[in-house]
């Protein structure tokens, strides 16, 4: 129901303008990455399903500012009709990117909508299980059931899993 969804995040979003502000990368070592896929020619975005209201003041306080302009792109929840787990913002970014679904076009997410949505849009999806749930847990959450068909294509725990994956598939 997309008019309830509406009205949730409306609330959401009243709720949360009490609260937002500092933002920390999960492990350290993000921003050398980040930097060492760009030195690739990775095009790189950012998909959430925050508002442009507060994701843009959260991006710019990230490692003081250092992650601005490692991105090609941005979509926020505001930007589209729809919100995760509808496909609609991955394509945005595809088409922002000037790239089309397929194999090739990652995306990395660390929610069951963020799988969804790549999976619905017709790219890859790496699972980042940055709470470091147990494998058997991850396997109820994606059981690939007619019911709950979506499965990541491949799962990380770390970002020096991602790295080597990465490496591996860019080889």
């Amino acid at each position: 129901n997309e008019k309830a969804k509406h009205i949730a995040h409306g609330a959401f979003n009243r709720a949360y303008r009490n609260h937002y502000g500092e933002v920390q990368p999960f492990e350290g070592g993000e921003l050398e990455l980040l930097i060492e896929m760009r030195s690739l020619n990775v095009k790189l975005g950012i998909l959430t399903n925050r508002d442009r209201e507060f994701f843009e003041h959260e991006f710019a306080v990230v490692e003081d500012g250092a992650w601005l302009g490692l991105f090609d792109t941005t979509v926020c929840g505001c930007d589209t009709a729809s919100r995760k787990p509808s496909p609609v913002p991955v394509l945005k970014a595809l088409a922002n990117l000037g790239m089309k679904p397929g194999a090739d076009c990652w995306y990395v997410g660390d929610s069951t909508t963020d799988v969804v949505a790549a999976k619905r849009a017709g790219i890859t999806s790496i699972f980042f299980n940055g709470t470091l749930w147990e494998h058997e847990w991850i396997n109820k959450i994606f059981p690939g059931t007619p019911a709950h068909p979506y499965q990541p294509d491949a799962i990380v725990d770390t970002f020096a899993q991602f790295k080597w994956l990465m490496e591996e598939c860019l080889s």
